[in-house]
């Protein structure tokens, strides 16, 4: 599975088995969390997965929308002196809470929840969440710089081999 890109412009991709780990990690902060729709969208605004009810949310506009907002911010924190983006930016509601955090500088989460549920409880939840993500998504990104080095090399080896060949007659 493509997950977008990384700061190179090279885009990361994830396995079955780590869409499944992101997934896991998506629960278990639902579950601690008793957040309402948590969504876990690349900077770009696309969604990748989501967790908790979303019936009456469109899940590409709300990921488009928290995107456009977490870049705009990103400008605001440039023009206070910030060197980078604010980690995360909350909106109260009556009933409905928003909180969205960067993971890593490629992707952004994205939790709904009640406005009686504690928003120190979301924070230290949320932030646990994001280090396991961090950890994986270093993880794809050190797996695949290790497999383009190895085929590099192979394939050095083997222009060389043939170089040789054609030139020994």
């Amino acid at each position: 599975m493509n997950l977008g890109h990384g700061g190179n412009g090279q885009s990361i991709v994830l396995s079955g088995e780590m869409y499944k780990a992101i997934s896991e990690i998506l629960s278990e902060l639902a579950s601690k969390t008793r957040a309402r729709t948590i969504i876990f969208s690349d900077m770009n605004g696309h969604p990748i997965t989501q967790r908790g009810t979303s019936a009456d949310i469109n899940i590409s506009n709300m990921s488009a929308l928290a995107a456009g907002g977490f870049s705009a911010t990103a400008e605001i924190a440039k023009l206070i002196g910030e060197k980078k983006q604010f980690k995360f930016i909350f909106h109260e509601g009556e009933n409905h809470n928003v909180y969205f955090s960067n993971v890593g500088d490629n992707f952004l989460l994205i939790l709904i929840f009640d406005s009686q549920t504690a928003l120190g409880m979301i924070r230290i939840y949320t932030k646990r969440a994001i280090d396991a993500l961090n950890e994986l998504i270093y993880q794809v990104k050190e797996d695949e710089q290790k497999a383009t080095q190895f085929v590099d090399v192979d394939f050095n080896k083997y222009l060389n081999e043939e170089l040789d060949k054609a030139f020994n007659f």
